[in-house]
């Protein structure tokens, strides 16, 4: 039995696919297994998928009706046999020895370690690289992007078999979030407690490419969005506790995304009115989830001025959400932590702190 099962959900990709079969090939460590899921891939791709499996024993094939990309998943999960789980996307490509250091470094981890790398564009590395890790928090792993990617992990198969853990396969948009959040929390339930490792080091090559889901808009990405909200907040609260240091980086990055995505629905959404597209705003504003989670960003100080008009104005909702419009000075305002509007932000905040001690 192999140890590792790399799974590759493939449909319309025939350009990139030999890249990406030719840099698991070329993998340092030997003993794994791919499984290729065709999911009814209507170019050549099912016919390299044939090939490479004719050619090379450790890569098998599973042609299925299209289902979408849990769906493929989920096929390649059920069908693999090995005691970790990699998945790696059709278009991308794997750095040569990114199984070698994962399993390395995983080996030598207690069982409740999740085992991270870091993803980037397409590139390689002409030096060996040392099986060395460093420890995360889970905020710094949220807020540095490597947490939800379901491609940027080592996956306990056995785990994900005794609770059936699955994708789902309802969920167009922010999938590898659900399935990240829900093998933690399994992960929590199972043995009191999850660590995180990230080997510093880009093992996963992405390719950005037009047409794709990740750069495209379609509405259902704010509902998803808002969907993993309430499993997301209970497991940084499980994981941090009442810790505004741990919670902080969680918050900002969680805060950032989720009023882009508000922004994104009042510029984008062009299916309904100007008005309908606010009242969705506010009805998102308005869910209990959301206001947990905006209470609890007041709590760790996480971008006060964009929490300040996230709970009391939509109008400065479009100047600070907008940040796909306004990206170059918007940027800068990021960077600087909108220092002007935190400090008078808190500034505002300790003067009515004085008079209400006044009062009392």
């Amino acid at each position: 039995m192999p140890q590792v099962s790399v799974v590759v959900p493939i449909y319309q990709v025939e350009a990139w696919l030999p890249r990406c079969l030719e840099s698991i090939a070329a993998q340092t460590f030997r003993d794994f297994e791919c499984i290729l899921v065709d999911d009814g891939s209507p170019d050549g791709c099912g016919a390299l998928c044939d090939g490479w499996s004719s050619r090379d024993a450790r890569f098998s094939v599973i042609h299925k009706q299209n289902g979408g990309l849990s769906s493929a998943r989920n096929a390649g999960l059920a069908a693999a046999a090995s005691e970790w789980v990699v998945f790696c996307d059709s278009d991308d490509a794997l750095h040569p020895q990114l199984l070698e250091l994962a399993l390395a470094i995983q080996k030598a981890a207690p069982p409740h370690t999740l085992v991270c790398w870091q993803y980037g564009p397409p590139g390689t590395s002409s030096s060996p690289l040392q099986a060395q890790a460093e420890p995360q928090t889970a905020g710094q792993l949220f807020e540095s992007g490597n947490f939800p990617s379901a491609c940027s992990k080592l996956w306990n198969r056995a785990l994900l078999a005794s609770l059936g853990l699955q994708f789902n396969e309802a969920v167009r948009w922010a999938e590898d979030l659900d399935f990240t959040t829900r093998y933690l929390l399994a992960l929590l339930s199972k043995t009191g407690k999850a660590e995180f490792l990230l080997i510093p080091h880009v093992l996963y090559f992405y390719q950005q490419r037009s047409g794709n889901l990740t750069t495209s808009y379609f509405p259902e990405k704010l509902e998803c969005e808002f969907a993993a909200l309430p499993s997301l907040l209970e497991l940084f609260q499980t994981l941090c506790g009442t810790d505004p240091v741990l919670l902080a980086p969680f918050c900002r990055h969680e805060l950032f995304v989720l009023l882009g995505r508000l922004s994104d629905c009042v510029r984008l959404e062009s299916s309904i009115s100007a008005r309908a597209r606010w009242q969705k705003v506010r009805r998102c504003l308005a869910l209990p989830c959301m206001r947990e989670f905006l209470t609890l960003c007041h709590r760790c100080r996480a971008w006060p001025a964009l929490n300040f008009c996230a709970r009391h104005g939509l109008a400065h909702l479009c100047l600070f959400g907008v940040r796909n419009c306004y990206k170059p000075w918007y940027t800068k305002l990021v960077r600087a932590r909108l220092f002007v509007q935190n400090k008078f932000y808190w500034g505002w905040q300790a003067v009515k702190g004085l008079f209400a001690r006044g009062k009392g």
